[in-house]
């Protein structure tokens, strides 16, 4: 049994490890959306504050706590490992600030090949879906500035997880919707 648990349990490190170094590796690329910084004020992962953009250099505390908590995971399987009074049980309790690291960074970017959202790059081929839903009275996002009051929600369901954004700006509505109608055609 114990060893059953230090599969799931690297299994499972190994998997937001490997998430994280693509990430990076995608981060490093020039992203399509967005391109100047009125892009970045009219898609926004958080309604509050306008996205940050794609680049290593301004989401720096972010990576770093990112990569943080899966040494601090990885520390701690190795000293429950070799000491037989470390609880399995409770290890597993860690994973959920990693869980959460999803929405991390403030981040939205489109790539050729798939687009960051928050902590997480998706490749085109597991994007099943999209729509985008009016931002009305009845909206949660309601509210927060008069920007959010006209825009939109975009809604992008994926094989595991659905990733949701605010888009302010009618012209950005349309070039993401031109960009995503052409990748879901392809896939």
């Amino acid at each position: 049994m114990k060893l059953l648990f230090e599969v799931i349990f690297l299994f499972i490190v190994i998997y937001f490890s490997y998430h994280y170094i693509i990430f990076l590796t995608k981060m490093k690329k020039t992203a399509l959306i967005p391109s100047d910084k009125k892009d970045l004020s009219a898609v926004r992962k958080f309604p509050q504050k306008t996205s940050d953009s794609p680049v290593i250099s301004k989401n720096k505390l972010g990576l770093t706590m990112y990569a943080v908590m899966l040494v601090f995971l990885i520390a701690m399987f190795i000293v429950g490992k070799y000491t037989m009074t470390f609880s399995w049980t409770y290890l597993y309790l860690l994973f959920i600030p990693l869980i959460n690291a999803k929405d991390l960074l403030n981040v939205f970017a489109v790539y050729e090949d798939g687009f960051i959202s928050g902590s997480r790059f998706v490749p085109w081929k597991n994007l099943k879906s999209f729509h985008f839903k009016k931002i009305d009275l009845n909206h949660k996002y309601y509210g927060y500035s008069t920007e959010l009051n006209e825009g939109y929600e975009l809604i992008l369901k994926t094989k595991m997880f659905s990733h949701s954004l605010v888009v302010t700006e009618e012209e950005m509505k349309e070039r993401l919707a031109r960009i995503l109608k052409e990748q879901m055609k392809q896939a």
